[in-house]
């Protein structure tokens, strides 16, 4: 018996599937993550999302620092997205170190440090949890689309939590990216590593 038992003892039938099925995830979470197989978790809002978040950390504070696990709420991702993508861009000199003045230098400084710190731990952690997963700008899906591709390729775990279904998610997508990339390389790159629940 878990902590995380009562979460699932009292949650809706598809909840309680769910959380029976993310338990047996979470028994074998060491061969699970070596190889990188996480969860890409669809119509999950409201009530649902914060009872499967609570699930999870429950789940991991049991595990006692084993595992470096971040859970990351989207505005949160969506915040560091707009810093990295926009932010800090608009903020460095044309020439490098050429900043007008020191406070300038300041700002750009924190909000590197804050971005840098931020992007090793969703390109390196060993699980990585978003949360409410919706991107509604394109630095956001360019953000996301770097992120999920790196942790792919060092077959690093993620959890995605999503309040869209599939179709909608996909819709989102398309009307941000003229490419028409970023989903049909997300989707895949989940597909392959990742239990999917609705």
């Amino acid at each position: 018996m878990t902590n995380a038992d009562p979460i699932s003892e009292q949650a809706p039938l598809q909840d309680s599937d769910l959380l029976l099925r993310m338990s047996l995830y979470f028994d074998a979470l060491d061969q699970r993550l070596r190889r990188g197989q996480g969860w890409f978790i669809f119509n999950a809002s409201g009530a649902r999302s914060e009872r499967i978040s609570r699930f999870i950390t429950t789940r991991l504070e049991e595990m006692q620092s084993s595992v470096s696990a971040y859970l990351v709420p989207w505005r949160d991702f969506a915040l560091s997205a707009y810093v990295n993508e926009v932010g800090l861009p608009e903020l460095e000199p044309e020439e490098p170190g050429s900043f007008p003045n020191p406070r300038a230098r300041n700002e750009y400084e924190i909000a590197k440090h804050v971005t840098d710190d931020t992007r090793d731990r969703l390109l390196f952690s060993d699980l990585v949890v978003l949360v409410g997963m919706r991107p509604s700008a394109w630095h956001e899906a360019i953000f996301l689309d770097r992120t999920i591709d790196e942790r792919y390729r060092n077959k690093l775990a993620t959890i995605l939590l999503t309040p869209e279904m599939p179709t909608t998610l996909e819709e989102g997508f398309a009307s941000l990216d003229p490419t028409q990339t970023f989903w049909p390389r997300l989707f895949e790159r989940m597909y392959e590593t990742s239990l999917v629940a609705l």
